[in-house]
């Protein structure tokens, strides 16, 4: 038997290994990160369910309605609670930001979201609100919001959805 031919068909073997060895990896990590963005996902839309409800009781419907046409004439907590609520929203939009920067969320999570913030901000209530306490935000969202905040379309959101606002506000 030839040392040689033995010790090649090693090298070859091994080199065989090697790459089978870095497809297997290369899968597993595709694998850890489509799991990863999948959860990242997950968790960005069950926050968001969660900040929904807490908009559904019916001190909470009154206030924001209110404070969606004017910040200014709520009394002083209503305005702490409109600034809580909607600095809620604006701080939830602040994580789905960041993890879209890492790839984590796809660019559909990041508009809806922002759709949203955009649309509480783009208010005139809201408006009033950002001009108070928009530079108390955080980076990614305060830049995403002054960079879209004329982009809502408040006077369809008055058409499309007239429950969200009080009749007698109007």
């Amino acid at each position: 038997m030839n040392w040689e031919v033995v010790g090649a068909t090693g090298e070859w073997a091994g080199a065989i290994a090697v790459v089978i060895t870095l497809f297997y990896l290369a899968r597993q990590i595709k694998r850890s990160t489509d799991q990863a963005t999948a959860d990242a996902e997950s968790a960005s839309q069950q926050e968001f369910i969660v900040l929904q409800d807490g908009l559904t009781d019916p001190k909470a419907i009154s206030v924001m309605r209110r404070g969606y046409h004017s910040f200014s004439s709520l009394s002083d907590q209503d305005k702490y609670f409109f600034h809580m609520k909607i600095s809620t929203f604006i701080n939830h939009f602040e994580a789905v930001l960041r993890r879209a920067e890492k790839g984590l969320v796809s660019q559909s999570i990041v508009q809806t979201y922002g759709n949203v913030v955009i649309t509480l901000v783009g208010c005139p209530g809201g408006r009033e609100f950002w001009a108070v306490a928009g530079e108390n935000f955080q980076e990614l969202s305060t830049k995403y919001i002054n960079e879209h905040i004329d982009d809502g379309d408040w006077d369809a959101m008055e058409e499309l959805y007239p429950y969200f606002l009080d009749k007698e506000t109007r």
